[in-house]
């Protein structure tokens, strides 16, 4: 019978790409595939070629059962009747996560593809909004651990400066003085261990900026350990250093809720980072 998808580009990228990101398990190949194929509708229209899409572009995908893919491992680290919350894995989109859910959920806050760690869907609208201004109103406790290299000097900080984010390419530039158009953003970091030059430390963010942990740690100078846009790659990062970001979120509580989620008032959903440190060992 095949799959039909509706999903929306946030930002200018080749469709094949764009659709490889985000449908869970789809390699860059059979996104080809699909495109070639004229699976692929954007805004309505049927295309057939890799074009460049839009932010904003509404693209229908339809995967034949030949094209299926096998979907990667769930992990659920709470579910009732009004939430779910995921121990999301790495190179996987946030709004992936519904698909392989197979179930109607709504987004409540993100994680970049190769942040891993807890993330929260609501079951329905209402949920969805008093969970979303629970965020924007910074009633959410969230603590991130990295692996950054080197390490910060201080065993803990909290750090002010000043973000723009580029949103047409993805990415954000920090000043250590305002500047017109940028946004304060508050990073508090601590030492949990430091192994070599490289150090292991909880995040806490005060602010809720795009790129937020990963901008602020490669602008003093610590960027996390494979994370290439704002800080090392190649000949550059440690050796054994993972192709993907160490970064995850581990820690999630609520206050403040009042509506039909006050139940989960002080509640405290936990996961392990899973990195693997032994390379550090050598650095």
């Amino acid at each position: 019978m095949g799959k039909k998808l509706e999903l929306k580009s946030e930002k200018s990228e080749r469709v094949a790409v764009f659709l490889a990101r985000k449908i869970a398990g789809l390699s860059n190949a059979k996104a080809h595939i699909l495109v070639r194929n004229g699976e692929v509708r954007i805004n309505g229209k049927r295309q057939k070629n890799n074009v460049f899409l839009d932010a904003g572009d509404a693209v229908n995908v339809f995967i034949p059962d030949e094209l299926q893919v096998e979907l990667p491992r769930l992990d659920i680290v709470y579910d009732d009747e009004n939430i779910v919350v995921f121990d999301k894995p790495k190179r996987t989109a946030y709004d992936a996560l519904p698909q392989i859910y197979d179930a109607p959920l709504f987004s409540v806050h993100r994680l970049d593809t190769n942040t891993t760690g807890l993330i929260v869907f609501a079951k329905s609208k209402q949920v969805q909004k008093e969970l979303t201004d629970a965020f924007k109103e910074r009633r959410v406790q969230k603590v991130y651990r990295a692996v950054v290299y080197p390490a910060p000097e201080s065993d803990g900080a909290t750090l002010t400066a000043y973000i723009k984010v580029l949103t047409d390419k993805s990415i954000a530039i920090v000043s250590a003085v305002p500047k017109p158009d940028y946004k304060t953003m508050i990073t508090e970091y601590k030492v949990v261990e430091r192994i070599g030059g490289a150090a292991v430390l909880d995040v806490y963010p005060h602010t809720g900026r795009t790129h937020q942990i990963r901008a602020h740690m490669g602008f003093i100078g610590c960027p996390i350990i494979g994370e290439h846009k704002y800080g090392i790659a190649g000949v550059n990062a440690p050796d054994g250093a993972p192709e993907s970001q160490m970064l995850a979120a581990v820690k999630l509580v609520f206050t403040g809720l009042k509506g039909k989620c006050d139940y989960l008032n002080g509640r405290v959903f936990e996961t392990e980072s899973k990195f693997d440190l032994n390379f550090l060992k050598r650095i």
